[in-house]
């Protein structure tokens, strides 16, 4: 008789916890109900923005998120000492990163990921690198005087035919403006060298009759543009 009390009893707490509860809620829900609203269509649409993020990027990891450390945020690289990916045209990037993979071009770095790396990793990261809005080179701070004399061997040795008026970049050849300094020295005197080559021999051509101050001096002018 006392067990059959007792169960009683717990039911009719059970009872009056649940009615308890559910007029909490409705309480909450009359002092809360427009935020709590908001919070969930907050909800809602994160979950949207994620869902169409997945569509257009792919799921993550993604191959892109290996590029920060190096070229930054979008391609905009924060050091001198690498590539400024953004912004450069699409066949450019996709003929490098074919290169670094069959061993025309070599690398501690990027051999090893562009070999690790399917045709639809490469041409995601080509779409996306192309797309993305160059920032200027604000890292870098130039000397007046050597970006005028860059200025005047740009000219004289028309890097705009391949490069584009404002060294923009065109087809296969790279987006110029804005590039890391110290980057650019470094390519150039290995186009000097012959240890980088392109295809057509233009690059040897034009930089194998500079001066390291001529490199030097261009590299000014181009990264400040």
């Amino acid at each position: 008789m006392d067990t059959v009390k007792t169960r009683s009893r717990s039911r009719k707490i059970f009872v009056l916890s649940g009615w308890l509860l559910a007029a909490m809620a409705v309480l909450a829900g009359i002092a809360y109900g427009p935020e709590l609203y908001g919070l969930l269509q907050l909800g809602q649409q994160v979950n949207q923005i994620s869902q169409d993020d997945t569509r257009a990027g792919g799921a993550w990891p993604r191959p892109g998120e290996a590029c920060i450390g190096c070229h930054g945020y979008g391609g905009n690289a924060g050091s001198q000492t690498y590539p400024h990916l953004a912004g450069q045209p699409e066949r450019y990037l996709r003929k490098q990163l074919m290169a670094f993979a069959s061993g025309e071009r070599g690398d501690p770095i990027m051999t090893p990921m562009a070999l690790s790396m399917s045709q639809r990793e490469l041409e995601s990261l080509v779409a996306h690198f192309s797309k993305t809005v160059p920032l200027p080179n604000t890292t870098f701070h130039a000397d007046a005087a050597r970006v005028a004399r860059g200025e005047a061997l740009v000219k004289a040795n028309n890097c705009a035919a391949c490069h584009g008026q404002q060294l923009e970049g065109k087809d296969v050849y790279p987006r110029l403006a804005g590039q890391g300094h110290d980057y650019l020295i470094d390519q150039l005197t290995r186009f000097k060298s012959g240890t980088r080559r392109d295809a057509t021999g233009a690059m040897l051509a034009v930089v194998g009759a500079l001066s390291q101050q001529d490199i030097e001096d261009l590299a000014q002018f181009i990264a400040s543009r």
